[in-house]
């Protein structure tokens, strides 16, 4: 970081998935889906349509 070189940085991230989820968080999670349908970016539009799947596939 304090350097004046480039190069590539290669970050490993996990994320851990809830799979028992309470009505309380199915709600805020609904509610922060409607909050970002403003944001013009496709990646989050990917990531909430792949929490939308993930929460129909519980009801299941």
């Amino acid at each position: 970081m304090n350097s004046s070189e480039n190069g590539d940085m290669y970050i490993h991230t996990i994320v851990e998935t809830p799979v028992n989820l309470t009505k309380r968080q199915k709600e805020l999670l609904r509610e922060f889906e409607e909050e970002g349908k403003g944001a013009h970016n496709p990646e989050s539009e990917g990531f909430f349509s792949r929490v939308k799947d993930f929460l129909a596939d519980l009801k299941d």
